[in-house]
């Protein structure tokens, strides 16, 4: 114990002993003498670089002075070394002598004291001309020599940043970084256009901008800082003229733009969506889609590179729009998105649009997958307009503004001459061929991910941007203001046709908690634009041309059409496909500013009513008075149910029923369908549970309890223990790529899709190699070993019925299932066929499609859980947008 004391004590005594020899005179002897060496090694420039010990010497010297500025830091002033390093300006000195050695680990050192110095509050060495050529001519030097890594790179981008950010806060000092340098005279060429729209490359004016703007397309720290640094740049134009008729006039819009492209260019041309086999998610397993033919050619969406290439891309997208935000030059801002729109969106990314194609197998699905991550990310109202009235054809007012400088008339003229560069048989116009014609090829694609990308969009579009997606994307008519309400009768009605559709598809037992999982997810978007709705009503009090007004969908129209005919296909769908066309149909019905008549409940002027139905019982009125009795009679005739009219049936509901009628064909001939249906429930419904039932088990859901103790749910319990762990961790998988600057589209959480959704603890594990004896994937389907294989515990094998009930249900969910409809059912649904022989020698022209029965098994599920979305949105809507009248 008195060794821990004396020890302690000594220490104590020799720190402080130390600190009060070291004064500013002493600290600035110490300084000194490690300074010279510095002088004389620079005078020697090619000593240093070759010699080993000067090297040495020069690294040894550097780190004393770094270790003398930190304590001095850290002590009152005066701090006397500072101001010898801004008299004597040491820095040039240090700037040459760590250029020249091509050493990294002198060139960090270096790079330390200078960030010591940018920090630093006293002496000003950022209002002296010296201190920032020596600084930006240390920086060009030691970047353009290639002698350093990574981490000392981010350290001097780093620095430079620490500059940017001074900027921002005291601009007084930006004549010291920044000079407008007189422009030369635009010139042209022999074709007519202007070579100044490039913009004059000015780097003596801003050698610090410059800088920057080469690295914000670099990923990490480096690209972070850059991007921060030059954001404060273009914050600094509000104090100064002279920078922002440089911006104007200069080439950095135009390298701005290129990066964009250049990063968007290094995507890939083919993408495919394609789940790997030993990390496929369970919904996917339990369907055909190990039988998809695979492309070897195209990346791979789930791919590291091409993940961290989108990621890549969607940051500096996030950077144009956080320049935009915080640039308040208008005439900045605008020239900006003329570079955006001529050089990115124009040239590059619509023409990317126009060579798509569905027959090479991928560049519809990669042309499909960015534009959705770029619309999902873009957020500022300037980049959407430009893009969305540019890919719609929308037609955007022309500014009537003229230009309020010479270098924005200058400008505005060489942008029109490059936009005119191109002879009318090169140009190309949105007009001819719009996103809208690129999305709805793409859903009626036989390509299934071609399908699922144009889906995904769609989503986004009617989720992000719904204002541009309700005239182009949905063709749509005003609702008059007159228009009637849906009575509670007809609500109730059209709730119960739905809920009726979902029961059949599915069971009762588990239908209170799906449905409550259903309105979770839907209550959450609907009252987002409830307050919006409210906002603008009040809005409209003060502004009447601002006020919303509904729209409803034309029977007609294309994009229904389209969905309506992947519905009557929905069985043998890729299962991808229907999740994809769910969620696109979720997202079309929370639309506040779209009405469901006609496509999702039958309209109110559609009403019939049988005459003898009063609505609810009759009360005696002579207990009532005269407004109390008409207000029962309302009462009771808003709650009458109305008559079902076939002609005038809701083209989505119509759809649901004939695909219930397929099912209950299904029956004729799968007599155990129902319970195959309740076990898919369970597997799909459970995967994040600790319950997961195989396909073969044989218990009703109202007796798993019961059957708990009997000799075959003992079998049952031992078959699974371990087929369960490999089930979970092949369930798990993103069906999406995030990105990274923007939280993801509100996706539906109910029990189904969490089957396809990535664990909280982040990437799936991989599902381990499925040994001989336990168990094997054939046609999408698990199959465990038969239970007569299994000893666990030390209990025998156990052979008997229950190995007969293992087979036959194996045999069924493999059985290849028929569905065929005739080509003159427009529009009709493909029905499942018990006797398709007789119907193919009867029909001279049908469409026949295929599936095995746990791939339909599957496909059943997705729509019984969306079935109850749509009675959750359907109900919700109601209530909260005011769609419903009780009198």
């Amino acid at each position: 114990m008195d060794f821990w004391s004396r020890l302690i004590g000594n220490a104590g005594k020799h720190k402080h002993s130390s600190s009060q020899a070291s004064t500013p005179q002493q600290r600035l002897q110490r300084f000194r003498r490690a300074y010279n060496p510095i002088l004389q090694l620079c005078s020697r420039p090619q000593v240093t670089a070759a010699s080993g010990p000067a090297l040495d010497q020069l690294r040894v010297s550097l780190q004393r002075i770094v270790i003398i500025l930190r304590e001095e830091g850290r002590t009152p002033a005066p701090h006397l070394c500072l101001s010898f390093a801004a008299s004597a300006q040491v820095y040039s000195v240090i700037a040459r002598a760590a250029a020249t050695s091509h050493n990294e680990a002198v060139v960090r050192e270096a790079i330390s004291i200078f960030s010591m110095l940018v920090d630093s509050e006293e002496e000003h060495f950022l209002s002296s001309t010296v201190f920032s050529k020596s600084l930006i001519r240390f920086v060009t030097r030691v970047t353009a020599s290639s002698s350093i890594g990574d981490d000392a790179e981010t350290e001097l981008i780093e620095v430079l940043f620490g500059v940017a950010a001074k900027l921002r806060v005291q601009p007084d000092i930006l004549p010291v970084w920044f000079h407008a340098s007189v422009r030369p005279p635009v010139q042209e060429t022999a074709r007519g256009e202007k070579k100044s729209f490039a913009g004059t490359t000015q780097k003596d004016d801003f050698p610090l901008c410059y800088l920057l703007i080469d690295r914000v397309h670099h990923e990490g720290r480096i690209g972070d800082f850059a991007r921060t640094g030059l954001l404060y740049i273009f914050e600094a134009v509000s104090h100064s003229t002279d920078l922002e008729n440089w911006l104007v006039s200069s080439d950095i819009p135009t390298l701005m733009a290129s990066g964009l492209g250049a990063l968007y260019s290094q995507l890939s041309r083919e993408l495919s969506i394609r789940h790997d086999i030993d990390r496929m998610p369970l919904m996917l397993a339990l369907s055909d889609y190990a039988e998809m033919p695979a492309r070897a050619d195209a990346e791979n969406i789930f791919s590291t590179s091409h993940i961290n290439h989108l990621s890549t891309f969607l940051s500096h997208l996030a950077f144009w729009q956080d320049v935009l935000e915080h640039c308040k030059s208008a005439l900045v801002k605008q020239t900006l998105l003329d570079h955006f729109q001529i050089l990115f969106l124009q040239q590059l990314l619509y023409p990317s649009l126009l060579q798509s194609s569905d027959t090479d197998g991928g560049s519809s699905v990669a042309v499909l997958t960015y534009l959705a991550n770029t619309l999902e990310a873009l957020d500022h109202p300037d980049l959407v307009r430009m893009i969305l009235q540019y890919l719609l054809a929308i037609q955007a007012p022309k500014p009537s503004t003229h230009p309020s400088t010479d270098a924005a008339a200058r400008r505005q003229s060489s942008l029109q001459l490059l936009d005119n560069i191109a002879s009318d048989e090169e140009k190309v116009d949105p007009n001819l061929f719009s996103l809208v014609d690129l999305i709805l090829n793409g859903i009626r694609s036989r390509n299934p991910q071609t399908t699922v990308s144009a889906l995904k969009l769609s989503s986004v579009l009617l989720n992000r941007h719904t204002d541009y997606a309700l005239t182009t994307l949905v063709k749509t008519e005003p609702v008059s203001v007159t228009t009637e309400r849906r009575t509670a009768g007809a609500l109730a009605h059209e709730s119960e046709a739905l809920m009726n559709i979902a029961v059949i598809l599915g069971y009762k037992e588990s239908l209170d908690d799906a449905y409550t999982t259903a309105l979770q997810d839907v209550i959450s978007p609907l009252e987002v634009q409830a307050v919006r709705r409210s906002q603008e009503k009040n809005n409209a009090q003060t502004e009447p041309q601002h006020t919303p007004i509904p729209m409803r969908i034309l029977i007609n129209d294309p994009f229904l059409s389209a969905i309506s005919d992947l519905f009557s296909s929905f069985f043998t769908n890729n299962v991808d496909v229907n999740l994809s066309l769910t969620e696109a149909v979720v997202q079309l019905a929370l639309r506040s500013q779209i009405s469901l008549d006609g496509w999702l409940a039958a309209a109110p002027s559609s009403y019939r009513f049988n005459e003898e139905d009063s609505g609810s019982q009759v009360f005696d009125e002579r207990f009532l008075d005269e407004e109390e009795a008409l207000a029962l009679r309302k009462l009771q005739q808003a709650h009458r149910r109305p008559l079902r009219i076939e002609s005038q049936a809701p083209v989505l509901p119509a759809l649901l029923e004939r695909l219930q009628a397929s099912i209950d064909r299904m029956r004729d001939s799968i007599t155990n369908l129902d319970t195959l249906i309740t076990k898919r429930i369970e597997i799909l419904s459970g995967v994040e549970k600790d319950e997961h039932p195989l396909p073969i088990e044989s218990r009703a859901p109202s007796r798993m309890s019961s059957d708990a103790g009997n000799d075959n749910a003992r079998l049952q319990r031992l078959s699974e223990s371990k087929q369960i762990q490999r089930l979970k961790s092949a369930s798990i998988a993103s069906s999406r790529v995030s990105s990274p600057t923007k939280s993801p589209t509100p996706s539906r959480s109910h029990d189904i899709t969490r089957a396809k959704s990535p664990s909280r603890g982040g990437e799936s594990p991989a599902r381990p190699p499925l040994k001989p004896d336990s168990g094997r994937l054939s046609h999408g389907v698990f199959l465990p070993p038969p239970p007569d294989s299994i000893d666990e515990g030390g209990q025998p094998p156990i052979s008997g019925p229950l190995t007969n009930s293992y087979a036959h249900e194996a045999e069924i969910l493999q059985r290849r299932l028929m569905f065929h409809r005739r080509t003159s059912d427009y529009g009709g649904v493909f029905q499942y066929a018990t006797d398709f022989a007789k119907t193919y020698t009867k029909n001279t022209g049908f469409e026949a499609r295929e599936a095995s029965a746990s791939h339909v098994l599957t496909n059943i599920v997705i729509l019984h859980f969306f079935v109850l979305e749509l009675v959750a949105v359907l109900q919700t809507r109601a209530i909260m947008f005011d769609e419903v009248t009780f009198s």
